[in-house]
């Protein structure tokens, strides 16, 4: 009796285990979650559930979680981003050449145009932060705080005033700016500019009065003018103490 020989099995192709593709990186896929969280959020509004997000992914709800553990993780994520993205424009505007008002006013413009331009994306922030263990307020307010608080600290010492303040100042200003340009968001009864130059004239009323108004435009990298000596006037002779 002739024994059969077993079938054989098609050969495989590589080590057994091995991914058929390179592996994504893990920071490379959450950015892309990331991404599709903001085109969900600008879709759908500042309700947008964890179901749609995946959705908009391409993805199951349950690798979305994978990801970021739970909603306030997602909320976590997209407020680091935010924050940075408001940095970028605050740090530009902090930067730039001018008189300390002009600087103020473009500051708090940069707010303004970020909201205006996000107005989704800014309420679901705000609105998760509510309900959220992990709020994402706060961390947009550190995060932007403390770059205000730098630079607000070396102006005050530059105009040699009292520069102890600059922390907490800081962080009232964000708070200030952002409660103004979120009720402008919602009733829209005067253009974004008006809404500027109200908060900026607030805000540069008390850092002028902190000392700020003594600062005097410079190029960047130019030497502060050394102080003007007093000049010495002749007393005319009507008024001049009587002589020995």
């Amino acid at each position: 009796m002739t024994s059969r020989k077993p079938p054989s099995r098609p050969a495989r192709s590589g080590r057994p285990g091995r991914p058929r593709g390179p592996r994504r990186d893990r920071d490379e896929r959450r950015a892309e979650l990331l991404d599709a969280a903001e085109r969900a959020i600008r879709r759908v509004g500042p309700h947008a559930s964890m179901d749609e997000i995946a959705a908009e992914a391409g993805i199951t709800k349950p690798i979305l979680y994978s990801h970021f553990g739970d909603k306030a993780g997602l909320v976590h994520g997209l407020a680091g981003r935010v924050a940075g993205q408001l940095n970028r424009a605050v740090s530009d505007a902090l930067s730039s050449a001018g008189e300390p008002a002009e600087v103020v006013s473009s500051t708090i413009e940069a707010f303004c145009t970020f909201i205006e331009s996000e107005p989704e994306l800014y309420r679901f922030l705000v609105q998760s932060a509510r309900y959220e263990a992990d709020n994402a307020g706060p961390r947009l307010m550190s995060d932007i705080g403390s770059e205000i608080a730098v630079t607000l600290g070396s102006a005050l010492r530059q105009a040699g005033a009292d520069s102890g303040a600059a922390e907490p100042w800081a962080f009232a200003i964000v708070g200030m700016v952002f409660g103004g340009a979120g009720w402008w968001l919602e009733r829209r009864s005067m253009s974004k500019a008006d809404l500027v130059g109200y908060l900026s004239q607030l805000l540069w009323t008390g850092l002028a009065g902190a000392g700020l108004d003594r600062l005097e435009q410079r190029a960047p990298g130019a030497e502060a003018a050394p102080p003007e000596r007093p000049r010495i006037v002749a007393v005319p002779d009507h008024l001049a103490p009587p002589g020995d």
